[in-house]
């Protein structure tokens, strides 16, 4: 079990009155006050205790397409689909702009299943778009090679974005023979998508963002 850095509550002993014309107000009083804080100590505790992470909501996302998906022009960005939401707990998708709620730091996780259709050696690149400008080291390199190859990429990083603001992951690639691949459900595997990606919140915001 990790070590505990918040200590658990406990609910304090009210004090008790002794009489006079206010007595009957202040043991009703200390009643209300009694199952305030016994609810408000269980709830902390229960979020303290071991495991509390599972009594915490958080922004999560996973979104996957089922769409062959490739370029019309070589070195020019497209942006990556994802059509298909299965988790979307505060942040949405609308065509291929993936925006969250609230502001926070991001993770993003991406998955590119690739089928090469022919034998040149083909160099893909992958990168992080926010609000329209491009994300300044956010780019990867992958190189795809063999015909019929079929190969995965996976990338994953961290943003910072403010409510409002939208991610677009992009592709391009300098050969128009590869496929961003879909393959449907063949006994005894599921299908595969052809792209995956899952956002979860990671922290609030610094006070002091990073210089894209």
């Amino acid at each position: 079990m990790a070590q505990r850095l918040v200590q658990k509550v406990q609910s304090p002993a009210l004090p008790i009155p002794t009489g006079g014309p206010l007595k009957p107000y202040l043991d009703a009083l200390n009643n209300i006050l009694r199952l305030f804080f016994n609810l408000l100590s269980s709830a902390v505790n229960s979020v303290v205790g071991e495991y509390g992470g599972r009594f915490i909501e958080a922004p999560n996302a996973k979104f996957f397409s089922t769409v062959d998906q490739t370029a019309s022009v070589i070195n020019t960005a497209y942006a990556l689909q994802f059509e298909n939401t299965y988790l979307g707990e505060a942040i949405s998708i609308a065509g291929t702009q993936i925006t969250p709620l609230y502001s926070g730091v991001y993770n993003f996780e991406l998955s590119v299943e690739l089928t090469s259709g022919s034998a040149s050696s083909k160099e893909l690149s992958f990168w992080g778009r926010r609000s329209g400008v491009d994300i300044a080291n956010t780019a990867r390199l992958h190189v795809v090679a063999g015909s019929g190859g079929v190969d995965n990429f996976e990338y994953s990083f961290t943003l910072d974005l403010t409510a409002g603001q939208y991610v677009e992951l992009m592709w391009a690639t300098d050969d128009l023979n590869i496929t961003v691949d879909y393959q449907a459900a063949a006994s005894p595997r599921p299908a595969v998508p052809s792209t995956l990606v899952t956002v979860t919140f990671v922290s609030a915001l610094p006070e002091t963002l990073p210089t894209p």
